[in-house]
């Protein structure tokens, strides 16, 4: 916490680490920031496991963007955090190998294999009927994952959104089988329309998970012109 100095931004990075969390940021409020200090506090204060941890962001970009703020910020000690976004995930989750089918000349269907990797997830989901065979198939398919924290959550689509529940276990009835899930996102911007994403998965979440709901409001990456401008066109 020493490095965050806003205290709508310590509030988040050090909320408790059970339950789910809602994070809503305009443009340039520090999304990424929250995000790389929360796991760093996760990590350094709550003596959680790298492997506990896993990061989905929107594209590989991102991903890298938060790989490398999070070596910058505590070394070496988040070697083990899965940084990936949903299609890697879904890739992880199914054995699908973007190299095997290059190699063999074959495309991949990535909706498919999202799809494919959330119905491995239900199937894996314990039944509640005290089922250990289900409940030994989900902890294989997470190998330990109690920590998941969702960049640009307001861009998800209905396939994503249906992965991250299966993940999360958002669902099932016993609290210990569900994920601790932060979802950090701005729920007045919608650009990838065109894909699929729909600002209301985001809007719903607080009610999905019961979430803690957090805001965060001040600007930091545009002067006080461009803002008063632009709040200037928007107000009407």
């Amino acid at each position: 916490l020493t490095d965050v100095h806003n205290p709508a931004q310590q509030a988040i990075v050090a909320a408790k680490p059970e339950g789910s969390q809602l994070v809503l940021a305009g443009p340039g409020a520090g999304k990424t920031r929250v995000i790389v200090h929360r796991i760093a506090w996760l990590l350094r204060e709550c003596m959680v496991q790298p492997e506990e941890i896993m990061v989905l962001a929107y594209n590989r970009s991102a991903a890298a963007e938060i790989r490398s703020r999070l070596w910058q910020l505590v070394g070496q000690d988040p070697a083990g955090v899965a940084v990936q976004t949903l299609h890697g995930l879904a890739m992880r989750l199914t054995g699908t190998s973007y190299a095997v089918a290059l190699e063999q000349g074959e495309s991949i269907n990535f909706s498919a294999v999202i799809r494919h990797a959330t119905d491995c997830l239900q199937k894996a989901a314990p039944s509640g009927d005290g089922d250990d065979e289900t409940s030994l198939a989900r902890d294989r398919l997470l190998a330990g994952l109690r920590f998941v924290l969702v960049d640009e959550y307001q861009d998800i689509n209905g396939d994503h959104y249906a992965l991250i529940s299966a993940l999360a276990g958002r669902s099932l009835q016993a609290e210990h089988d569900r994920l601790s899930l932060m979802a950090v996102g701005d729920d007045d911007q919608n650009i990838y329309e065109f894909g699929g994403a729909n600002v209301r998965y985001i809007r719903q979440f607080e009610a999905d998970y019961q979430a803690q709901r957090f805001s965060l409001l001040e600007n930091y990456r545009s002067t006080a012109h461009i803002i008063d401008c632009v709040a200037q066109i928007i107000a009407p």
